[in-house]
């Protein structure tokens, strides 16, 4: 017979796991109708704001830029979706002005449509920045594999 989720964990695990739940469940959701179902074009933005981010951050700290390009290649391997789905998707948020091109190439947020996205996505009531900084799922730069079911790599 299965054993509940209740029976285990612990209270505190218990509240730490529902909390991550209901938050990713809830961003998930309110990704998918801000991005009108493209859940790919969600993953994509969201990676590009989280690097970013990042690179404010480090330049603060170090008073540097970390070595990651932000370039459709880079997001590709990242995120193990396609390259050629993470180019399409990104021309079309440029086109809609979500996105910029640097010079250098790399993709740009553009911070108006940004502030306007995270207002929509986030909800201040259910996000615990300190919890969700502790849980750190963000995706690594550094490797070169690939990542994804094998029905979505390029053959």
């Amino acid at each position: 017979m299965p054993t509940s989720l209740r029976a285990s964990y612990d209270a505190d695990e218990l509240a730490q796991k529902l909390g991550f739940v209901s938050f990713s469940t809830d961003f998930l959701i309110r990704c998918y109708r801000v991005f009108d179902g493209d859940i790919k074009s969600a993953i994509i933005f969201n990676v590009i704001s989280l690097w970013a981010l990042r690179q404010r951050e480090e330049a603060q700290d170090r008073q540097e830029v970390a070595g990651f390009s932000c370039n459709n290649h880079s997001i590709s391997i990242a995120t193990g979706i396609p390259y050629e789905t993470v180019r399409r998707k990104v021309k079309a948020m440029v086109e809609n002005g979500w996105l910029e091109f640097s010079d250098s190439s790399h993709v740009l947020l553009n911070s108006d449509k940004w502030r306007e996205v995270l207002s929509e996505v986030i909800d201040p009531e259910r996000c615990v920045v300190g919890y969700v900084r502790s849980t750190d799922v963000a995706p690594t730069f550094g490797r070169s594999e690939r990542r994804g079911s094998p029905a979505d790599r390029r053959s």
